[in-house]
């Protein structure tokens, strides 16, 4: 191998122009503000995170509050390919788009209804 690994006479230089452009440009160099320490509780958060569980509790009662309610649906192989084609198209989760199906079902059904009468 030929040379040095590190060339320490441009490393000296690189650093005698970093200490050069730092005194000439105070202002540019973070010298204040928060230190790590002070701020434990976000990085707790950030770092620990919460557990899956208790995560997906929080979820599940957002979605309660929220008037929704949790349905299983055994759908045919076909019928699954296209409720996630068309939740794709529409840019709906499945639960919006059977949502939506059923509005439209049961609007057409009720004028049928209405119809025979």
């Amino acid at each position: 191998m030929k040379g040095n690994l590190i060339d320490l006479p441009r490393v000296r230089t690189a650093r005698a122009e970093l200490d050069r452009l730092a005194a000439e440009h105070p202002e540019r160099c973070w010298h204040g503000g928060p230190t790590w320490a002070q701020n434990l509780e976000d990085l707790d958060q950030l770092t620990m995170g919460t557990p899956v569980k208790e995560r997906m509790a929080k979820h599940r009662e957002r979605l309660r509050a929220g008037g929704y309610q949790a349905v299983t649906v055994n759908l045919p192989q076909e019928a699954h390919e296209t409720l996630k084609r068309l939740a794709k198209e529409q840019g709906l989760t499945y639960g919006g788009l059977l949502a939506r199906a059923l509005g439209q079902y049961e609007s057409v059904t009720q004028g049928e209804t209405e119809a025979e009468t």
